[in-house]
């Protein structure tokens, strides 16, 4: 080995203790969890943000079914460890699964420097979690009257 190459060790997937002691990662379930591993296990240090990653593969490696798969991803996303990037697709003629970055570390897809930075959104997520819409009722409010459901104002 020449002086100028670089030695390199083992590849390693990196856990953070602190990142265990969020109220967010006390709420997953082991199902997302182990999802997550795998994703962080994708993570080649260049490439945050275009993890390609479907719930096939999820329910292949880790012997689930497909919609605990996928429910276990959006679980990921709604507490704030992952961010979809590019929702996959599955055609008859193109299939690719949905690209996502891990919020940990910094971001490889963009080149404005704000957006670049890890944002750690499961630190916050009890508030991000009711952070959608209010929904107001526009409307008056229609009862059920009688056994055919006849409606009343």
């Amino acid at each position: 080995m020449s002086k100028h190459q670089k030695k390199t060790g083992p590849r390693f997937i990196q856990l953070f203790y602190w990142m265990f002691d969020t109220p967010a990662w006390k709420d997953l379930d082991a199902v997302s969890r182990s999802i997550y591993v795998e994703l962080t296990a994708r993570y080649n240090g260049s490439n945050n943000g275009r993890i390609a990653y479907s719930a096939r593969q999820a329910a292949e490696e880790l012997k689930i079914g497909k919609a605990t798969a996928a429910r276990a991803l959006i679980n990921l996303q709604r507490h704030g460890f992952i961010v979809c990037e590019q929702r996959g697709a599955f055609h008859l003629k193109v299939r690719h699964a949905s690209e996502y970055r891990l919020t940990i570390f910094d971001s490889d897809i963009t080149t404005n420097y704000a957006d670049k930075l890890c944002t750690k959104e499961f630190a916050r997520w009890p508030e991000i979690q009711n952070s959608g819409p209010v929904v107001r009722l526009t409307g008056p409010v229609v009862r059920p009257n009688g056994q055919r459901s006849e409606t009343f104002q």
